[in-house]
């Protein structure tokens, strides 16, 4: 007569409930170190999209400043430019849009001020009649202490003022007359 066992082959046998735990815990421990690592990598995101979108504003800003007859260069000194998160213009503060999806839509305000005064650095007495300094002022909406630093600084002598660690970007370039001269 044959007898048959109730003896399972070694390879046929499950994990246990001590390897299970374990399994668990090494995975929960990998999961709390890539979580860690989640704000840094959003900081360093917004950080590079922020760069970009600077560089789209600054071209945007240098072209609309070469397109500008040179006796009306000083008004854009008066207004402030909102642009959006792809860095385009949405709205001007003295032709604000109406439509409020636009109004949300704001990410970025910027300043455009005009040094005409301004002098090469190896001779200061020697002022450049005919170009000017544009420094341009970027500030994040969201952020209410850029804004507030962003509100303050009214004239190219303002800038000088912000303090080291103001979240208000400052980027200048310079511009020259391009029209006959009178």
């Amino acid at each position: 007569m044959h007898h048959s066992t109730s003896r399972h082959a070694p390879d046929s046998r499950g994990f246990s409930l001590i390897e299970v735990a374990i399994a668990i815990g090494i995975v929960a421990f990998a999961f709390v170190a890539l979580l860690g690592l989640m704000p840094a990598g959003l900081s360093s995101f917004r950080s590079a999209i922020d760069t970009s979108n600077e560089s789209w504003i600054m071209q945007g800003i240098n072209s609309m400043v070469q397109a500008t007859e040179w006796k009306k260069i000083k008004d854009l000194e008066y207004e402030t430019f909102y642009y959006n998160e792809e860095g385009r213009l949405t709205d001007t503060k003295s032709n604000p849009s109406s439509d409020e999806r636009v109004k949300s839509s704001r990410l970025y305000a910027v300043k455009v001020l005009i040094d005409e005064k301004f002098s090469r650095p190896d001779n200061v007495s020697d002022v450049l009649k005919h170009s000017a300094r544009v420094v341009v002022l970027l500030a994040s909406i969201t952020n209410p202490v850029a804004m507030k630093d962003f509100d303050q600084t009214t004239s190219v002598e303002a800038v000088s003022q912000l303090r080291r660690a103001s979240p208000v970007r400052i980027r200048a370039f310079l511009v020259a007359r391009m029209d006959s001269v009178k």
